[in-house]
């Protein structure tokens, strides 16, 4: 079983958007897929009550019952899990990035939030595993490729050390919208762009660090 942690001390990067996404892309792919929402706020499980299809699952719990629903989940044959931290709890997120094979930090491109992004690095380094800060809520694309917030933001994050994933995450109305009804973007919109970027991300994911 794989697991991918989603970290970000600071609130409203979009981490449970990009949890619920990612989850239900592995889900069509054939992947048993499941979300442990550890966040007090539940928005997860939230989302779960409104959905009609049976998969992703989601597990609402606290941070001291993922290790022992990380070894059922093994024992279940699950092939993903995907953590969502609540933000401004570092013991949690402590647990959930030693538990990660992979974390994903979200962060959107304005000076604030880049700056702010260096207490959740710290966790990852002192997990000792493999972390990526994911560009979330960027401006949209022109024609010549990524606007210059973004490309300012990917020469800022350098600083941390961490890989910055090239597929970035404009921010579209879709990736919220599609969640109202319990769907994710690839379910709402499957041929838009909103869809075709979250995709993009899972692939790159898939294909750097080996998923299956």
């Amino acid at each position: 079983m794989k697991i991918i942690t989603l970290l970000a001390q600071k609130g409203g990067t979009g981490k449970t958007t990009l949890s619920i996404h990612l989850a239900v892309i592995a889900a069509a792919a054939s992947k048993k897929t499941v979300i442990a929402d550890i966040d007090p706020q539940q928005s997860a499980m939230f989302w779960r009550k409104r959905r009609q299809l049976e998969d992703p699952q989601v597990i609402g719990m606290t941070a001291s019952n993922l290790n022992q629903t990380i070894f059922d989940l093994k024992n279940k044959n699950t092939d993903l899990l995907v953590i969502d931290t609540a933000p401004h709890s570092e013991s949690d997120s402590i647990i959930a990035a030693n538990a990660a094979d992979i974390i994903l930090i979200p962060s959107r491109p304005a000076i604030l939030d880049l700056e702010a992004i260096g207490a959740s690095v710290n966790i990852v380094k002192k997990a000792e595993t493999k972390g990526v800060i994911v560009l979330n809520g960027c401006p949209f694309p022109g024609w010549f490729g990524e606007t210059a917030i973004v490309t300012e933001a990917r020469d800022a994050l350098t600083v941390y050390g961490l890989p910055v994933a090239p597929v970035s995450l404009a921010n579209r109305v879709a990736f919220s919208h599609s969640l109202i009804d319990g769907r994710a973007v690839t379910e709402f919109d499957q041929k838009g762009k909103a869809a075709s970027e979250m995709e993009g991300l899972y692939r790159w994911i898939n294909e750097e660090y080996m998923l299956w």
